[in-house]
């Protein structure tokens, strides 16, 4: 070595082999010696004052290919080393031609090849090989010859092979500087290379080499601008290939590639976007597929602006969403609603799309958006990035033709809501967007679909109310209140309807497993048992599947299946026992019979009282007592009061809490009101359940004598349901009779109200006092002129009744003192003058006779006419209720005033139908609303036909009392005031409104010939009501049914075929006559027949006559309407049977 100041020259000159030709090296030992301090002194000289000279000899000695190809390991790792450090000391220029740096850089690679063997005792020479091929940049000696592609190949397959997470960082970084090294420098990048850095983005290379993965990663990263265009032709090269094959496998991988270079480097990809936008518009739909997701995913990248550095990419693949085919927008509207959840500012561009998505044609696209939107997690970015249209539009699949996507919708908009629920209360802006989910979904209640009633009780207590993830009852109760108090009218009698339906199917499944509980060989319990299971399996889809699947539960005789469903369902038990029992039962049920547990789960769901429960009842009472202005006071009232009606059981469990005095003692007399309204209400459902107590009674008899007038006929009516109270009912009638006659009694109202309820519910105690009472009310409150003219007589407007002065309100209540006297009476204490005194004065009433129309006689013609159906449904006074009072209540179905007709129609006469309170005989009344001017209001009455009436049979097979009552609704109409013989033409019009109402409502492809047959049979009788007059107009209106029955069948292809039952006109009405004359005869104007053949046959719109007495619209619609005409008188001509 020469001094400090010159260069240094390696001093060291090893005896590595033992001959001149070099072909045997010395001793193993000794040569490890040699090559050991060669190795040492070669490190220790520098690059700056190294003699190069002074390197020659062991330079060429250490390409010896005995030392090269040397069968020790340890030897090739000590040569490498020092031939690592002679090119870095004769560094830039290489000491070697380019075979020999090929086959220096062979033997470099199979050292770096064996890195992964930490343990092994040369590893330190190979990781100092690795350190100099990384910091002196040796690598691109090889990387600059011509041919150098295979040894380049070789080293990243082998560096990519060897590369490790268990790998110190500082290596992983070495490797990573070899390979950018061996991609900067050449003038080309191999294919081979290509070919292997993007084997490392492939899923299974992820898996498998995670190092692997991170080191293409960041390699590709740092080179992408030179890997660009190699990675472009390789897609390029891949899509030519895959139309050229036939086959998207390849075409596949290479879109999976895309996404994971996009996601680790998307530098690289800068030709390929551009190219993905291509395929967006190329023939081949699958390709168009993968194109949308790919651009779709890598839009949603975290972090990545694609869209905006590519807007004219974005606006093409936004244009996807109207592709010819529907795999495309399915795709699309997938992604579309995954960059909610990924890229929410962008996904805002989208909301009128994916709203218009789920509107689209193909089922499959809506399916898919509905499913999507029920996959995202409702985070607050995704909550404001949603816009109201895309739920609205949401809402609205839940109502879809389709099944699946009716399920899709509802699933979705439920785990939606259950996503945000517990912010409903804390944030007006998540209470105002999402608060209406529930509304949507108990509205879906209208549509009457088995299938979509099963889905929206499955979700019910899941996804809305989430019982499940709460164990606190008070809690329960507070998340109940919270669902519905945010619901629309409708949708809370929606949400009341499943409550009847539950209440149904409870009925009807607990007797169905009591009968196979204790069923045997007894056939008279099986054909109950068969009839049962038609009849329940009827309120759930796949009918068939589910009455087959009952009669194999009913076979499988055990008790222990059927006593853990029945306790289920009983209102004893609170929701932990109803799903210990469920679960218990359904898991021996599917030990015994796995076949029946997905066709009978929607009955046990349905019937399961997870919803409603005993235990929510004291929180609810508790709600329902705390001030007005409590948040869910008003909903705790509403569904305490639907809850008495539907499962009365329930408080009879609470009953303590009920009837607590402290309940009736609120200095808010509007809440003694509505406490005193849910013990009515318990009173009526659970008979002689009222318990009594001193504080009770007195509290009760208080509020009857000084109360508000709801107060005080609450209060009468529940002391005449306690047991044992008959003596303080007469007591508390006698105290109001002897205040009757003072003239300066300031609440009469309140005294009259109560008076009612005695009247009615306690008869005994109203009996001693019936004459003085009755003899009063005629006289002062109904023919009392004084009285009269001080009750704004010339007021027509409409006034709420608590709106009344005191002195009108007296009067409505002594219409109804009089009517329950009557109605409240045993058959045995009815005489005829109570009978005409009482039915003389509701007549007066309800046909006007004598009276203005002032607000109070608007209250009292509706008490009158609602009192009529009350005593009609008196077993032993129905008849007292005659064919010409029918007739008068027909026109209160019409009356002028709104408010009166239709809460007539809708509130007393429907409902009263609907529960067989009262004769069919009535059914014809609801089809005089033909005319009615409120949609709303006849929208109500087709539904109460075509769902409830039309099921009403008198035996199985006949004719249903809504078909029967055909002849009945003709012979009200021949008795109409309405009918102008004068004009002929207009009256067929206004009547022929009616008659089209219901074939509407009732006429079907099944039920035609029936119905053109009962029509044609009135033709052989004659009215026993009035004279010959009426029964030409019978027989007009027969063959004008007769006609606009044809009429329909023909529009709807529909047979009319001779009907081969017998069928009998009612007896009440008509009578036979003898002879065929006015069956040969015809009644029907032609010309009405020919201009309605005329207008059918043109498809013009037909113009509608409008009736002599025009019904006023309710107020919130009311415009300029036609006067109304006075009262005909035609009717008092009607005798009063």
């Amino acid at each position: 070595m020469t001094s400090d100041s010159g260069p240094h020259e390696l001093s060291f000159q090893p005896k590595l082999f033992s001959n001149a030709s070099q072909k045997k090296t010395v001793p193993i030992a000794e040569l490890y010696k040699q090559l050991k301090k060669l190795s040492k002194e070669l490190n220790g000289l520098e690059q700056e004052t190294v003699d190069t000279q002074s390197l020659d000899a062991v330079t060429r000695q250490l390409l010896a290919p005995s030392l090269l190809r040397h069968k020790e390991p340890g030897v090739v790792a000590y040569v490498s080393c020092c031939i690592a450090d002679i090119l870095r000391l004769y560094a830039p220029e290489a000491p070697y031609s380019e075979d020999e740096i090929k086959a220096v850089f062979n033997v470099f690679i199979d050292q770096l090849q064996l890195l992964g063997d930490t343990d092994n005792q040369f590893f330190a020479l190979r990781e100092y090989l690795l350190t100099s091929l990384a910091t002196v940049r040796t690598p691109a000696l090889v990387a600059m010859q011509a041919d150098a592609e295979d040894t380049i190949s070789r080293f990243f397959t082998v560096l990519f092979g060897v590369v490790s997470t268990g790998q110190a960082h500082n290596m992983q970084m070495q490797i990573l500087d070899v390979l950018q090294q061996l991609v900067e420098e050449p003038k080309t990048v191999p294919q081979d290379v290509i070919d292997v850095i993007l084997l490392q983005f492939t899923r299974r290379r992820q898996q498998d080499n995670a190092a692997a993965h991170q080191l293409a990663s960041d390699l590709a990263t740092n080179t992408a601008d030179i890997l660009q265009k190699y990675i472009y032709q390789y897609f390029n090269d891949v899509i030519v290939s895959a139309g050229q094959a036939g086959t998207l496998d390849d075409l596949r991988a290479a879109h999976v590639l895309i996404l994971e270079l996009n996601r680790a480097a998307p530098g690289t990809l800068l030709n390929v976007v551009p190219q993905l936008e291509e395929e967006l518009s190329v023939e081949d739909v699958d390709i168009r597929v993968l194109a949308i997701s790919v651009l779709g995913e890598m839009f949603g990248e975290k972090g990545h602006t694609l869209a905006k550095r590519y807007e004219a990419t974005w606006a093409a693949w936004k244009g996807r969403r109207a592709d010819a085919a529907a795999a495309v927008r399915v795709e699309w509207v997938e992604r579309a609603v995954a960059l909610y959840q990924q890229q929410p500012q962008l996904a805002r561009e989208l909301n009128a799309d994916v709203a218009a998505k789920l509107s689209d044609v193909d089922e499959r696209v809506r399916v898919a958006a509905c499913r999507s939107l029920g996959q995202l997690e409702m985070g607050t970015a995704v909550q404001g990035a949603l816009g109201d249209d895309v739920v609205s539009a949401l809402g609205e699949r839940c109502k879809d033709r389709r099944a699946a996507v009716r399920a899709e919708a509802i699933v979705a908009l439920a785990t939606l809501y259950s996503q945000v629920v517990g912010e409903l209360e804390q944030s007006t802006t998540v209470r105002r967007k999402w608060g209406g989910i529930p509304s949507t979904i108990f509205e879906l209640r209208y549509i009457n679909d088995p299938d979509i009633d099963s889905k929206v009780e499955s979700i019910m207590t899941g996804a809305i109310l989430n019982f499940a993830k709460i164990r606190d009852d008070r809690e329960k109760c507070r998340r109940l209140l919270l669902v519905f108090d945010s619901l629309t009218p409708k949708a809370q009698n929606g949400f009341f309807s499943y409550m009847r339906r539950q209440r149904d199917a409870i009925l009807m499944a607990d007797t169905f497993l009591e009968l196979c509980e204790r069923s045997g060989d007894d056939a008279a319990v099986e054909q109950q048992q068969r009839a049962l299971a038609a009849k329940l399996s009827a309120f759930f889809p796949d009918r068939v599947k589910l009455e087959s699947s009952l009669a194999q539960l009913a076979g499988l005789r055990d008790n222990d299946v059927y006593a853990g469903l029945r306790q289920t369902m009983d209102v004893r038990s609170d929701i932990k026992t109803v799903r210990k029992c469920q679960k218990s039962a359904l898991k021996r049920l599917a030990s015994l019979a796995p076949n029946l547990l997905d066709t009978t789960a929607p009955l046990w769901k349905c019937a399961g009282l997870t919803t409603i429960n005993r235990v929510l009842v004291p929180y609810l009472i508790e709600n329902a007592s705390a001030s007005r202005q409590g948040p869910f006071h008003g909903a705790a009232v509403t569904l305490l009061n639907y809850t008495v009606e539907v499962f009365p059981e329930m408080l009879e469990l609470s009953k303590d809490e009920l009837f607590a005095v402290e309940g009736l003692q609120a200095r808010d007399a509007s809440a003694v009101e509505e406490r005193l309204k849910l013990m009515v209400q318990f009173a009526k459902a659970v008979p002689n359940a009222v318990p009594r107590s001193t504080d009770l009674e007195n509290r009760l008899a208080a509020l009857v004598r000084s109360g508000t007038v709801a107060q005080a006929k609450r209060a009468a009516f529940v002391v005449t349901q306690m047991s044992g109270a008959a003596d303080l009912c007469a007591a508390l009638t006698g105290d109001v009779v002897d205040r009757l006659d003072d003239a300066k009694l300031e609440r009469r109202a309140p005294a009259f109200a109560a008076l009612s309820r005695f009247a009615l519910h306690a008869p005994a105690a109203y009996a001693t006092y019936a004459e003085r009472i009755s003899q009063f009310l005629v006289q002062m409150a109904l023919t009392d002129a004084e009285a009269e003219a001080n009750m704004d007589a010339g007021d027509a407007e409409w006034e709420a009744r608590e709106q009344l002065s005191d002195m009108g309100l007296a009067r409505v209540y002594a219409v109804k003192i009089l009517a329950h006297w009557l109605a409240g009476m045993e058959r045995s204490s009815v005489t005829r003058e109570i009978v005409q005194m009482v039915m003389g004065t509701l007549r007066q009433l309800v046909r006007g006779s004598g009276f203005g129309r002032s607000a109070v006689t608007q209250h009292c013609v509706l008490v009158a006419a609602s009192s009529m159906l009350k005593i009609a449904g008196r077993g032993h006074l129905e008849r007292a209720v005659s064919v010409a009072d029918v007739q008068s209540l027909a026109l209160v179905v019409q009356d002028a005033t709104f408010e009166v007709r239709s809460s007539f129609l809708l509130d007393k006469l429907v409902p009263a139908l609907a529960s067989r309170r009262v004769h069919a005989r009535f059914i014809p009344l609801v089809f005089l609303a033909a005319h009615e001017v409120e949609p709303g209001v006849l929208d109500h009455v087709r539904h109460a036909v075509e769902q409830r009436l039309s099921q009403f049979r008198p035996t199985p097979g006949s004719p249903s009392l809504v078909e029967s009552s055909l002849p009945r609704l003709l012979h009200i109409l021949a008795h109409h005031p309405d009918w102008d013989d004068a004009e002929p033409l207009r009256t067929l019009e206004l009547f022929a409104h009616y008659v089209d109402f219901y074939i509407s409502c009732v006429c079907s492809a099944q039920n035609v010939s029936l119905l053109f047959c009962l029509a044609a049979k009135v033709k052989s009788a004659r009215s026993k009501v009035q004279g010959g007059q009426q029964t030409q107009r019978l027989y007009v209106l027969s063959e004008l049914a007769q006609f606009l029955l044809r009429e329909k069948s023909k529009a709807a292809n529909w047979p009319v075929n001779v009907y081969p039952g017998e069928l009998q006109l009612p007896d009440d009405l008509f009578e036979m006559v003898d002879g065929t004359d006015q069956m040969r005869e015809s009644y029907l104007d032609p010309e009405f027949v020919a201009l309605r053949s005329k207008t059918s046959g043109s498809g013009a719109k037909r113009t509608r006559t409008k009736p002599k007495r025009v019904a006023k619209p309710s107020k919130k619609s009311r415009g300029k309407q036609p006067q109304v005409d006075s009262d005909s008188d035609a009717m008092d001509e009607v005798s009063d049977n």
